[in-house]
């Protein structure tokens, strides 16, 4: 029997994948949360096997996307991870598997995946509907081109805000205005799916844009 904790923001999906377990008879469903603190609490109480979260989840105490998956690595190494998401970015599905989360699936796949991807989490295997693996080899293709998706002053941008430099600033050296800094920040972290300073640093180092990438 796999003992399985599910996570979502959204009722209607926590509703749906709790159905899907059901109908196997080697699945249990132990317990449901709306964000990361539940999820945390949870987990102090409760053993489970595969935690089969969503990777957006604003609100909770250990936020979400991938700090939230570090941490839950970090404190639970023993419990695998099913991360389901609506992004759909080859640099951010690569990001994911490096935190150590091999399987991953979208929103948009039919529910017969979730069962096999949870065996397979379960048995330490990877895992990637048809709907996930172009984005992994687009994001394996494009471990030396940064930035591909970006034009030369977006990249310019999220290389100075990750290391630190104020909009003000960065504006003020490129001789434009400081909206027009923000519009163009906010534009390429939408293009590469990251939703936070956090996820803009990791970003920037594993891909060569910050000292001590790749």
């Amino acid at each position: 029997m796999i003992k399985v904790l599910i996570a979502d923001d959204h009722p209607i999906v926590l509703s749906g994948i709790s159905q899907e377990l059901v109908r196997d008879a080697d699945m249990q469903m132990v317990g449901m949360a709306r964000n990361s603190t539940e999820l945390s609490h949870l987990l102090e109480t409760t053993a489970c096997d595969v935690i089969v979260t969503d990777y957006s989840m604003p609100g909770g105490e250990i936020g979400d996307g991938l700090p939230m998956l570090q941490i839950l690595r970090r404190c639970y190494p023993a419990t695998r991870i099913v991360v389901i998401t609506m992004l759909d970015n080859p640099a951010l599905v690569q990001s994911i598997r490096r935190v150590g989360v091999s399987v991953i699936l979208s929103k948009a796949d039919p529910l017969h995946h979730l069962v096999p991807a949870i065996r397979a989490a379960f048995s330490g295997l990877s895992y990637l509907p048809p709907s996930q693996q172009p984005m992994a080899d687009a994001g394996a293709a494009d471990t030396f081109r940064p930035g591909a998706k970006l034009s030369r002053r977006e990249l310019e941008v999220l290389r100075k805000c990750a290391a630190g430099v104020s909009l003000v600033e960065i504006a003020r050296q490129a001789n434009r205005s400081s909206k027009t800094i923000s519009a163009q920040k906010s534009m390429a972290m939408k293009k590469l799916g990251l939703t936070s300073g956090y996820e803009l640093y990791q970003y920037a180092v594993e891909h060569g844009l910050l000292p001590g990438g790749q």
